[in-house]
């Protein structure tokens, strides 16, 4: 219980600064290890990739990434290692007020606790087909 609440914590922080339009800020709670991957719809990014296609987005009027999750599951591999499934929509708005939201998209978050702090060690995210979005 006190992991959850700690994971919990992290990612209500990471999601408060991608609210808040503190986006690179909110990246750095990635792992920034040669090894994190971040996979969106097939698309495979390292961290260092990850980190310049935000700053490509702020670039060009990202103003900030909202999800809203609406179910989780935890999976403990040990003290330090979580793995949480959830499914949440995220929606993108531009400085200029357009907005994105994707439909219904599965994620995997590896959690792995450094130092005592959680950081995203790994993340796969899938949209589900349209009959999952009902």
């Amino acid at each position: 219980e006190t992991i959850t609440n700690e994971i919990l914590s992290a990612e209500s922080q990471l999601l408060a600064l991608l609210r808040q339009g503190k986006i690179l800020t909110g990246v750095a709670m990635h792992r920034q290890t040669p090894d994190y991957r971040n996979i969106w719809n097939g698309e495979i990014k390292t961290y260092e990739q990850l980190e310049n296609r935000l700053k490509a987005g702020l670039d060009k009027g990202l103003k900030s990434i909202d999800y809203q999750v609406k179910e989780r599951t935890f999976l403990f591999i040990d003290t330090d290692n979580v793995i949480e499934t959830l499914t949440a929509t995220e929606t993108t708005t531009m400085d200029s007020g357009q907005s994105i939201t994707s439909r219904n998209t599965a994620i995997s978050i590896l959690w792995q606790n450094v130092d005592g702090n959680w950081q995203l060690g790994y993340l796969h995210a899938s949209e589900l087909p349209e009959e999952k979005n009902q």
